[in-house]
């Protein structure tokens, strides 16, 4: 039996303050708004280039179309990640005025979009809509680094890839269904179908109400007195602000230079893919051209979004399981194998003419998409200073966007020229670039030990570093509780839950045998078993503990401690060396041996043979109440 308890602990610390540990509930309610953008962000990868053809634009000046992105991108994500690394306000905080302003943008332009008749007028909403879209992108990836402690940082960053992933979908398959629907495949006066204009009202209402509900159930942590008057003593106005991005580019971490090697052949090519796709299957499957027009185009069209669909439904799958190989075998490997199956994926594509297996290559797209999409930002998080995350984000996207700049003014006269107009030899170039990213990703050299993440390592497999959660035993004995007070201070420097388990026998205490010399004693009994917990919880209230849980288990005390972590490699189990009746001259009593012989994670050993045990049970019995003393029969799950 196991009783468990789950209590978020109040700390008096003075100036320090922690991060506290966040619900599974609470997680997915502060990503929720990433549905939105990403609903918005998949409208301008799908919607807007075969949007661009049917106003009136050449396939040949796509690139140049798309030239607000990567400027929008180049500018307004590191600027604003700058001002809100130096913004706080009481009311609204300090990154959530830039996400919620820039999905109210958003909402605007997506609303109007569709209603646009001349090119030069779609070109200026398109650099509104980007300019809203990245003025909230990035300050949303520095309020989860700044809201969740290091060690829910993986599960924040695996939230935010699956709500990219699932927003993403719905935005391409409303493309593809909306397009089938027989009231809707008339076209209005400026030649856009009314299917078109559904898509771009559901993304209005969806970056709307999940950023609004996102933003408002989810507070931000205060600045500590040091950091708002560093803020305020900061550089002022766009000057100060450029400065300030500049001193961090001198300073960034030596991995950052490394990914933006990788990310020059990536983003080249996933901006090559995304606006080329549709005229890719309209050359390949529907035997089609933006040229000619008509239904054939419109189905290639509509098949680009769900190709594009496909991809981010295996992304949302994916992401759940990247992280964990990014932790066993580097980051850099993951990324490398990703890229590698983008290469192929891509590749094949170019040379499919079946609509229906045109949808395979997708899984090895959408798997690149989880890696590219949660990793670097990950790693980013778990490198860098806290309080200066937000441009450290801004700076992490200018190495997206300076290759996405460089393709939108370089790619058109390469697709005319080298490529004879034709978007399948695009895609293949894209493939190819992914593959130059994919062994440029492996020649990348691991970073020096100081530069690494200890979250999700760069280069190669290393120890966990930062745990979820710290189990230790005990039993209400000084001797336990000396051990306890050492894993509320693991538990403190790695911002983990404590996990306090004391472990009993059935039988009444009074009743209870006595213990031979140098066996250990146990705990009989619920009652004086749920008394000892309550003393060991007491005893680490006072320290710098956000969230203990407590459990009562019917069992042996070694086998509590190792159920309690079952299969969970990123725990660590406290233990004394000897507790209480440990036999004499034995280096470790048999609690820890068992624990040190069969644990699957890590196992800390507290010297507690060095108290006076004699001393510690005898005043341990001696304020026992009459007819109670045998209720101390017990050595903690942490000791021997």
């Amino acid at each position: 039996m196991t009783i468990t308890t789950s209590e978020s602990v109040s700390t008096d610390t003075g100036q320090v303050e922690r991060k506290p540990l966040l619900s599974g509930p609470a997680i997915l309610m502060m990503n929720l708004g990433f549905f939105g953008v990403q609903f918005s962000f998949g409208l301008t990868q799908s919607a807007v280039s075969p949007l661009f053809l049917l106003i009136g634009a050449k396939p040949e000046q796509l690139p140049i179309l798309n030239l607000a992105g990567p400027v929008t991108g180049l500018v307004i994500q590191p600027l604003i990640g700058a001002i809100s690394d130096r913004t706080w306000h009481p009311r609204w905080g300090r990154r959530r005025p830039f996400v919620t302003g820039g999905a109210i943008l958003c909402s605007i332009i997506l609303a109007a979009f569709p209603f646009v008749g001349v090119l030069w007028l779609g070109v200026i909403c398109f650099w509104l809509l980007d300019a809203g879209n990245n003025t909230s992108m990035e300050p949303y990836r520095a309020f989860i680094s700044d809201r969740l402690p290091r060690s829910q940082l993986a599960r924040g960053f695996l939230t935010q890839s699956m709500f990219t992933g699932a927003g993403a979908v719905l935005a391409n398959l409303s493309l593809f269904f909306l397009q089938k629907v027989p009231a809707l495949e008339k076209t209005a006066g400026n030649g856009v179908p009314y299917w078109m204009y559904v898509c771009f009202f559901i993304g209005t209402v969806c970056i709307l109400v999940t950023v609004l509900i996102a933003m408002a159930r989810t507070t931000e942590l205060t600045p500590s007195d040091e950091d708002l008057e560093e803020m305020r003593s900061g550089p002022k106005g766009v000057g100060g602000f450029v400065s300030d991005i500049r001193d961090a580019v001198k300073t960034m971490p030596k991995a950052m230079h490394k990914i933006g090697i990788v990310f020059v052949f990536q983003w080249y090519a996933m901006f090559i893919y995304w606006q080329f796709l549709a005229v890719s299957l309209g050359e390949t499957v529907f035997k089609a051209t933006p040229e000619q027009g008509g239904s054939a185009w419109d189905r290639a069209i509509a098949w680009s979004g769900l190709e594009n669909g496909a991809y981010n439904f295996v992304t949302m799958v994916s992401a759940m399981f990247l992280v964990g190989f990014a932790q066993r075998i580097g980051a850099k490997r993951v990324h490398a194998i990703a890229l590698g199956l983008a290469a192929g994926a891509l590749i094949w594509l170019a040379n499919i003419h079946s609509q229906y297996l045109a949808l395979v290559p997708m899984i090895g797209v959408g798997i690149f998409w989880a890696s590219a999409v949660g990793i670097p930002y990950l790693m980013v998080a778990s490198m860098v200073p806290a309080k200066r995350t937000g441009v450290y984000m801004g700076i992490l996207n200018m190495m997206i966007v300076v290759p996405m700049l460089i393709e939108t003014v370089t790619f058109g006269w390469i697709f005319k020229h080298l490529l004879d107009n034709k978007g399948s030899n695009a895609i293949t170039l894209a493939g190819v670039l992914m593959a130059i990213g994919a062994l440029a990703m492996l020649w990348v050299d691991p970073p020096e030990e100081d530069d690494e993440s200890p979250i999700v390592p760069l280069g190669h497999h290393r120890a966990i570093t930062v745990y979820d959660k710290v189990v230790v035993g005990s039993d209400g004995t000084p001797t336990s509780l000396h051990t306890v007070r050492h894993a509320a201070e693991v538990a403190h420097a790695a911002h983990a839950r404590l996990v306090v388990v004391t472990a009993y026998r059935e039988g009444d205490p009074s009743t209870a045998p006595s213990p031979s010399q140098g066996s250990r004693r146990h705990l009989y009994g619920d009652e004086a078993a749920r008394k000892a917990l309550e003393k060991s919880v007491t005893s680490v209230t006072r320290d710098r503990v956000r969230y203990i849980e407590q459990r009562l288990v019917r069992g042996e005390p070694a086998q509590a401690l190792l159920d309690t972590v079952g299969s969970d490699p990123a725990s660590v189990i406290v233990v004394g060396n000897r507790g209480l009746g440990a036999a004499e001259g034995h280096l470790l009593g048999s609690v820890p041996r068992e624990v040190v012989k069969n644990a699957v994670c890590d196992v800390i050993i507290v010297q507690t043979s060095a108290l006076d045990e004699d001393r510690v049970l005898g005043e341990q019995l001696a304020k026992a109440p009459a007819g109670r003393a045998g209720s101390v029969k017990g050595s903690a799950p942490g000791g021997g």
